[in-house]
């Protein structure tokens, strides 16, 4: 069946907006990803200078439960030594199930990656382990000290 070029002009006309629509949209995300990456920037440096000051940081939303979170954990957390051929043979033995974290005598996490074991998030975490401890500098005695930031 033959089209009227009205229909034919139509179609031409609506796939013609699809694409210009498409193409706007993909420019507008972008500008939106990069001014997104922006802001968080400047809440990070926001927050950091709230807390060089001695002010409370201002926070909100679920990424705010996690902030408040992560910085009530930073104020124990204390750096431990061990060392380094050790805790990088029992990362690749035992990393699975957390034998490095007990070695660390971090028992809370060592039990959390004991208990997760058959997630395969455990064997995960022991890889981005690996990736930590390898570069870091070993002293005179092969000892690293781990956990400081």
């Amino acid at each position: 069946m033959a089209k009227g070029k009205y229909a034919e002009k139509r179609e031409h006309a609506q796939t013609e907006k699809k694409e210009t629509t498409t193409w706007a949209m993909d420019e507008d995300l972008l500008e939106h990803k990069e001014g997104a990456a922006r802001l968080v920037d400047l809440d990070f440096e926001e927050q950091a200078a709230r807390n060089a000051a001695g002010m409370e940081e201002q926070v909100y939303g679920i990424w705010g439960v996690i902030w408040k979170i992560n910085r009530f954990f930073d104020k124990y957390k204390k750096p431990h030594t061990v060392k380094k051929k050790t805790y990088l043979l029992l990362i690749l033995f035992t990393g699975w199930f957390g034998g490095h974290r007990w070695y660390e005598k971090r028992y809370i996490l060592a039990v959390l990656y004991t208990a997760f074991f058959w997630t395969g998030v455990p064997l995960a975490m022991a890889i981005l382990d690996a990736f930590q401890t390898f570069p870091l500098k070993a002293d005179e005695n092969g000892m690293i000290t781990y956990g400081n930031r």
